[in-house]
């Protein structure tokens, strides 16, 4: 392997653990809104509690992307990544709720509506929906990297 080669392998995976960090922030940040809060307790539907959860983990996506992950913190083109970073997360939110929701409607068709008691409260678990919201958090991530990379924080 060549010199010059081996130099972006070690700062694109540099990057990649980088950018796993943050979108790990984002991802407690969105479970904890949308399936904890939204789904569990306030009895939202799926899809919306994974959209609240999604819009709750974007300023932390966005300030740990920008400032540890892609070095755009004195890129001095802050607008214009935000407005880049918004356009990006407008297709990585469809992929985030309708590639769980679909998960969702499969494993249940497939499965069957899987809930387990919560001992001690009168709440549920279900290991299903928790599966499936963290199946389009997963396309979402991909998707992110890939596009924040190439596109927002070029």
């Amino acid at each position: 392997m060549t010199s010059t080669l081996k130099a972006t392998f070690d700062r694109n995976r540099k990057s990649i653990f980088a950018y796993f960090f943050a979108a790990g922030s984002g991802v407690l940040v969105q479970y904890i809104v949308g399936t904890v809060i939204c789904i569990r307790y306030l009895d939202l539907p799926f899809a919306s509690g994974v959209s609240w959860g999604y819009i709750a983990s974007i300023p932390i996506g966005f300030v740990l992307s920008k400032n540890f992950v892609f070095n755009a913190k004195k890129s001095g083109k802050t607008e214009k990544e935000i407005f880049k970073f918004i356009v990006t997360l407008l297709i990585s939110y469809l992929l985030t709720v309708y590639g769980a929701a679909s998960t969702l409607y499969l494993l249940t068709h497939w499965f069957g509506d899987i809930t387990i008691s919560i001992p001690f409260t009168a709440s549920h678990f279900s290991p299903i929906g928790t599966f499936s919201h963290f199946a389009g958090m997963g396309l979402s991530f991909t998707f992110n990297f890939v596009a924040h990379k190439k596109f927002t924080f070029v």
